[in-house]
């Protein structure tokens, strides 16, 4: 049976808005111009009581924003547009030929013909009712495909019984399809370049009388939501550029509206205050491109009520001054870093265990966990805990999977106390009998542990494996000496840990480890030195306008890049692409594209990848989360 009108027209007109790649055509070929609105913004037709709401201001603007931002630059690199277009057409004529069927038989470059301007999808959540969504959309005025589109759909919805019935605000008519019994319908028109459609006939009169009609003075639009306000001015231009990706949720509305008839879900609802959850205001954010020297800039707002508890008030975010520690090596790919009040989180947790079971019970997990380590768990840890932590990832030379190594930092208030903690929980676990899974080791006059691996092994009897598969194809057998084991295996993942300064240090490479520890002596460059850091951080107290940031990021996506480039150019990663390409045609158009295109040269690539900066400030509001894009420095010819 054919599906009813609703999940056939308007699901499929939705996803034309998740198609915005098809945009990208022909080299971000662009759809016609925007067409002048005559109409509202989407933010003064929704309803107040609007709980999602995702934005696209202007479809051509944001095709023209991303051809001209360092990936669509580099799309149109002579050096690398033939590795790519291969990808895309690949990937264009899978998408055609998934199209055209005789269900639908659209073409990628048709529904990339239909948004001119501005794209929203919202969910409406209408007083005692279940969500409505709701869908706006510029499209070209006289489009034939629009109009085959939803045709298309009126066909369906007659094939399955479905019952279409005409209506009209302030003399606009549009129309409503029902199918079978009940509340199962799409109301729906397309004005003036516009289509606006619906799944609840209140919700859709409603929008048009806001558009054509004449609204009563007490209506209020999503654009007079004080959450969605408050939101939106956190996220604002500072030079007064249009958003153009914008999105808002009030996830408790939301959540509330889609289980009203639900009795269970009351009774969860009324955990949120123990939880702290209810002081979840709303979530938003907006993209914006081409704003000073940045080819984008995003923000995100986590608003909160107060006083915040529970779980809000577990993330106790302080904010702070921040210097990348000693050990980091000037070639870290990411860098992270806050402060937090341990304190607090513990005393949190403690309440909410508390509460879902019985007072007292953390305090005696906490005992237990005492008598078993043998320690105390408040005075040899919790009040040791300075507050900094700090995550950053490295990558090593060898082309293998785990060849980007992650650390954590954890500063301490005193080392040697922490030292004897670490020391006292080995020793007690020495007396269990797995003594020879510990190695402590010294690097530098550092003592570090680490756990003992068996990865050189399993290296071997991958290389074996391999010789078997070339014996068997009749292909050639390389000496041992002349066969690189860092194809055949990973560089030895072993949790490993050591104090480096005033930090305990864990990360799961030797070789990082002993990198970072000869960082900290002086023997290589380190990140705070770095000019690309340096910058970064500049900008960010820019940004920052005079706040303090409780967490800060850097990351060089260049270096992360590379490890992953190497490996591509491995004969091991060419064997495992041709081995999957006979079940996988994903690994099938992978494994063409490397055998017919050269890979373009790293150099190539890595400028149009600049250093990227984040940083999150905790204030009355809530939560700001702000993430920026430098312009890549290529010089490129016009043509």
């Amino acid at each position: 049976m054919k599906s009813s009108f609703p999940f056939v027209a308007l699901n499929r007109i939705c996803a034309i808005a998740l198609l915005l790649g098809c945009l990208l055509s022909g080299g971000f070929s662009c759809p016609s111009q925007a067409q002048e609105i005559e109409r509202p913004q989407a933010v003064d037709l929704l309803p107040e009581r609007t709980a999602l709401f995702v934005n696209v201001n202007n479809i051509p603007e944001l095709v023209s924003d991303l051809k001209d931002s360092n990936f669509g630059k580099m799309l149109q690199d002579e050096q690398i547009a033939p590795f790519v277009r291969s990808l895309y057409g690949e990937a264009k004529d899978n998408l055609d030929e998934l199209m055209d069927n005789d269900d639908f038989g659209f073409s990628v470059a048709e529904l990339a013909s239909l948004p001119a301007g501005e794209v929203c999808f919202a969910i409406v959540t209408p007083r005692r009712k279940e969500p409505k969504f709701v869908l706006i959309m510029d499209i070209p005025e006289d489009s034939q495909v629009a109009e085959d589109l939803i045709e298309l759909g009126r066909e369906a919805a007659a094939d399955d019984g479905g019952i279409f019935e005409e209506s009209s605000v302030a003399d606009l008519e549009f129309q409503t399809v029902r199918q079978g019994t009940g509340d199962n319908s799409v109301t729906y028109v397309l004005h003036q370049g516009t289509f606006v459609a619906s799944n609840d006939e209140e919700v859709f009169s409603d929008i048009i009388t806001r558009w054509v009609g004449e609204p009563e003075e007490k209506d209020r639009t999503l654009a007079g939501n004080r959450k969605f306000v408050t939101i939106m001015n956190k996220c604002k231009s500072t030079e007064d550029l249009p958003m153009a990706v914008s999105f808002f949720c009030d996830p408790i509305m939301l959540a509330r509206s889609a289980f009203i008839e639900n009795t269970g879900a009351r009774v969860v609802f009324g955990f949120l205050p123990t939880l702290g959850l209810d002081g979840v205001g709303a979530i938003g954010g907006a993209a914006l491109f081409n704003e000073k020297n940045y080819e984008s800039v995003f923000h995100g707002h986590l608003l909160l009520t107060n006083p915040r508890a529970g779980i809000i008030q577990m993330i106790a975010l302080r904010p702070g001054f921040y210097e990348p520690e000693s050990f980091a090596p000037e070639d870290t790919a990411t860098y992270v870093t806050s402060s937090w009040d341990f304190q607090k989180f513990v005393s949190e947790l403690e309440k909410i265990v508390d509460t879902f079971t019985s007072e007292g019970t953390f305090q005696s997990q906490i005992e237990t966990f005492n008598e078993e380590l043998e320690i105390d768990f408040q005075s040899d840890l919790l009040d040791n805990l300075a507050g900094r932590v700090s995550f950053f990832q490295w990558n090593s030379e060898t082309p293998t999977l785990d060849g980007q190594c992650n650390c954590i930092a954890i500063q301490m208030k005193d080392v040697d106390k922490g030292q004897e903690l670490i020391e006292t929980i080995l020793n007690r676990q020495m007396e269990e009998n797995i003594r020879e899974f510990i190695i402590e080791d010294e690097h530098e006059g550092i003592t570090y542990w680490h756990v003992s691996s068996t990865f050189e092994e399993m290296g071997l009897r991958r290389r074996d494996r391999r010789r078997e598969r070339r014996r068997e194809n009749g292909e050639s057998i390389p000496d041992s000496s002349d066969e690189d084991l860092t194809q055949l295996t990973l560089n030895g993942t072993q949790p490993t840990m050591a104090f480096i300064d005033d930090y305990f240090v864990l990360t799961g490479n030797i070789s990082f480890m002993k990198h970072m520890i000869e960082t900290a002596e002086g023997e290589h460059e380190q990140l705070v030195d770095n000019p690309e850091f340096k910058e970064t951080m500049r900008e960010i107290r820019t940004l920052m306008d005079g706040n303090l940031p409780s967490m800060l990021s850097y990351a060089r996506p260049d270096l992360s890049l590379k490890n992953f480039y190497n490996m591509l150019k491995t004969d091991n990663t060419r064997d495992v692409l041709y081995e999957r390409a006979e079940d996988n045609e994903f690994f099938r158009i992978l494994s063409d594209l490397m055998e017919e295109n050269e890979l373009p040269e790293f150099e190539d690539l890595a400028g149009y990848f600049p250093a990227q900066g984040s940083f999150v400030i905790n204030d009355e509001t809530g939560f700001h989360f702000l993430t920026f894009q430098r312009k890549a420095n290529i010089d490129q010819d016009d043509d």
